[in-house]
């Protein structure tokens, strides 16, 4: 059974003023992807470099890895599953971007 995911990036609207809602990001995956360990590995792999990919065409570099993080926050959580979620948390912390933005508060 296949289901396609479809994931409004309504967080990307922070990062990209000109983000429109035809703008949607789409991914389809199979329910066996969450079938295992591997799957679930490759399945992660997959989303995050078609999240790279669109959030690339919807935003310049300096909002990039925002976007890309906030894309795929919400797009793992669309997923309900919580192997992708360990997977995700796991990836987001080896890579130090579990911090999804700093805020100046003019205090120095």
């Amino acid at each position: 059974m296949k289901k396609t995911l479809l994931a409004l990036a309504a967080t990307g609207a922070l990062v990209a003023p000109a983000f429109s809602a035809g703008e949607i990001f789409q991914f389809a995956a199979e329910t066996s992807d969450l079938d295992n360990t591997q799957s679930v590995a490759q399945l992660y792999e997959r989303l995050d470099a078609a999240v790279m990919e669109y959030c690339a065409d919807l935003v310049d570099e300096p909002q990039l890895e925002t976007c890309h993080i906030q894309v795929l926050d919400a797009v793992v959580a669309q997923f309900d599953s919580p192997d992708l979620l360990a997977r995700h948390e796991r990836a987001t912390q080896a890579s130090g971007t579990i911090e999804l933005a700093a805020r100046d508060n003019g205090v120095r």
